[in-house]
């Protein structure tokens, strides 16, 4: 275990220390190097800072290039006073002194017209080829299997569409008994079920009218319970609503997984409360509610 140099004074021992500190300091200060960084002598040496060899060289190779300069321009200058003294011929005996410019002329143009005849039969053809593939049979056949697939399913899946259109994304929802809460909160957190769900998907984000006011509503689900808030930027008050899995089956059968006709059917009541199909609770606000109860009182969701 390490421990302290014992000492009589912490205040002495502190400036003993400093004083110590200050003369390693000092002495770092003022150390001088033992290595002798100076240029040697040498490269002081004219013969070493000026290289004549190489200057002697390139002065020999900018004259040969002026001596071959001179001559090219004196070889240039006596072809042009050559071409001076030659009388001027006419163009017409020229042409006809000539011979022929190509003898092969005429077969070459045989052969460039066979060629195009054959490139525009080729592009003929293919732009009279019939397809092989049938895109009406394949939409029968896709909504064959669509019919197939919902058959054979036990529980209702939502098939992946565009993301420009709001609609569901593929979602399993298991069987288990439940209904839906009501509760109003004032900011746009969402519900404790949202925050804990591990696989929580979006399936609607629109905005809309619910009772004469217009609410951006958005509506995701964990694979279980449906998960609804509808904000009001006028009052920046989030409305929220979670529908149980059970009732979450039963409307998303009804609506044939389209989750916009399920944001149709809720409403906003005179005390603020988001509502499916209008149904209200006779409890306190964010109470538990009965859905099947709603569903007797209301006659269904269907009607």
């Amino acid at each position: 275990m390490d421990k302290a140099i014992p000492c009589g004074s912490k205040i002495c021992s502190k400036r003993v220390q400093q004083k110590e500190q200050e003369m390693h300091r000092e002495r770092i200060r003022n150390m001088k190097s033992q290595i002798d960084t100076r240029p040697p002598m040498v490269a002081m040496l004219e013969h070493v800072k000026v290289n004549l060899k190489k200057e002697q060289m390139m002065e020999d190779r900018y004259t040969e290039i002026d001596r071959d300069n001179r001559i090219l321009l004196k070889k240039m200058t006596e072809i042009m006073k050559q071409q001076s003294t030659f009388p001027p011929v006419d163009k017409r005996v020229r042409a006809s002194s000539a011979g022929p410019v190509s003898l092969n002329k005429d077969a070459r143009k045989k052969e460039l017209m066979r060629i195009t005849k054959e490139n525009q039969n080729i592009l003929r053809r293919i732009q009279q080829a019939q397809p092989v593939y049938n895109h009406v049979e394949w939409e029968d056949d896709h909504k064959k299997n669509a019919s197939y697939l919902k058959n054979r399913c036990e529980f209702p899946l939502v098939l992946r569409t565009p993301r420009m259109t709001p609609r569901s994304e593929l979602v399993n929802v298991a069987e288990d008994d439940g209904a839906f809460t009501s509760r109003s909160a004032p900011s746009r957190a969402p519900p404790k079920d949202l925050t804990e769900g591990a696989n929580q998907k979006f399936v609607l984000k629109e905005g809309m009218k619910l009772s004469e006011t217009y609410y951006l509503v958005d509506m995701s689900t964990d694979g279980r319970n449906l998960f609804v808030s509808a904000y009001d930027n006028n009052t920046s008050t989030t409305l929220e609503i979670v529908v149980k899995e059970k009732t979450h089956r039963k409307l998303y059968r009804e609506s044939n997984g389209d989750y916009r006709k399920i944001a149709q059917r809720l409403k906003v009541s005179a005390q603020g409360k988001l509502l499916l199909d209008g149904v209200e609770e006779d409890g306190e606000a964010g109470e538990e509610l009965d859905a099947m109860g709603m569903v007797a009182r209301s006659g269904g969701y269907g009607g």
